[in-house]
């Protein structure tokens, strides 16, 4: 799983400052165009952490139990929301994924203001064992 590896992440929420912590609990998909190409679970939190622009800290994680992967891809970091891409931390992982580290850029792909978002994630590896 390196670059050109585009998955998405959807989120629903309210956008309430320091009030809100939202959960990730959805599907991973390889392929946006083939819905029932279910290849993981995304799972986690986010909470939006500024008053002016929708900006997120999220802390999730991919977890694979397939034919291809087994294991999971941790994720921690800054998100400013609106941004065309950006970037977020891997911190770690599990199984096929043991001690894996690099940068994930992000981009979105869907967005209704507070209420649904869709990430497009690109995970490159730098530090594998």
């Amino acid at each position: 799983m390196k670059g050109n590896n585009l998955l998405p992440l959807s989120c629903c929420s309210c956008f309430q400052h320091g009030q809100y912590l939202g959960n990730i609990d959805k599907e991973l998909l390889s392929n946006l165009e083939k819905l029932n190409n279910v290849i993981g679970k995304a799972q986690g939190f986010y909470h939006y952490d500024r008053k002016d622009t929708f900006t997120a800290w999220l802390g999730f994680s991919f977890v694979f139990n397939s034919t291809y992967h087994k294991g999971t891809i941790n994720f921690v970091g800054a998100v400013p929301i609106l941004n065309k891409t950006r970037d977020i931390s891997v911190i770690g992982g599990t199984g096929d994924f043991f001690m894996h580290r690099g940068i994930a850029t992000i981009s979105m792909d869907a967005f209704e203001g507070a209420v649904y978002f869709r990430l497009l994630v690109d995970i490159n590896f730098y530090e594998c064992w």
